[in-house]
């Protein structure tokens, strides 16, 4: 039968084939859903929840320690000072600071940059705040064994003590330490009192 057809007629008849061949997978698979438009809303809304919750980790306990990439970090407590004294100055918060102080080694052979929005601190409802570059250093400079605040570079094999100092709002509630360069999630609890 295929004998009787010319060069033409046979590469006509081969592309046909495949065209029917891949339609009926994308039928199969769904695929034919996203080029049509159709298929459920509902479905592909839930699909991406789920992808997005398989992004975010389960959160390390205060006082835990974690791997974040090249990183050993250690989350050791928080606080929330009334004032700090940052450049000279006593700074009061525009509704309150949050001090946590936590060790960082890092577990390679490169120096690391941990810059200012390597450290986050993240609120139940999303809301992110970086640390404070001033503040974070005049905390670190009146703390006991603490010498060093974001940003930093963070020499090979070398721990850390580090002051990370946020002014957030009064209702900033489930709070989070997010830790770049892997992004583990430290929970931190406030002192209920």
């Amino acid at each position: 039968m295929l004998s009787g057809l010319s060069g033409t007629q046979r590469y006509a008849l081969f592309v046909l084939v495949v065209v029917v061949v891949v339609v009926v997978y994308l039928f199969v698979s769904g695929g034919l859903d996203d080029l049509t438009g159709g298929g459920d809303d509902d479905q592909q809304a839930a699909a991406e929840v789920n992808e997005i919750a398989a992004l975010i980790p389960d959160a390390v306990e205060l006082g835990e320690s974690a791997r974040v990439g090249s990183l050993e970090v250690t989350i050791h407590s928080i606080t929330f000072p009334d004032q700090i004294r940052a450049e000279g100055l006593w700074r009061s918060p525009a509704e309150r600071f949050a001090a946590v102080r936590l060790t960082m080694t890092n577990r390679s052979s490169q120096a690391i940059e941990l810059p200012l929005d390597g450290l986050q601190l993240v609120t139940v409802d999303g809301r992110a705040y970086l640390a404070d570059a001033a503040l974070s250093l005049g905390a670190a400079r009146v703390a006991e064994v603490v010498s060093y605040a974001p940003p930093l570079i963070l020499q090979p094999q070398l721990t850390v003590t580090v002051i990370a100092v946020y002014d957030i709002p009064l209702d900033a509630s489930g709070l989070q330490l997010r830790v770049r360069g892997g992004w583990t999630d430290f929970a931190l609890f406030e002192d209920p009192s």
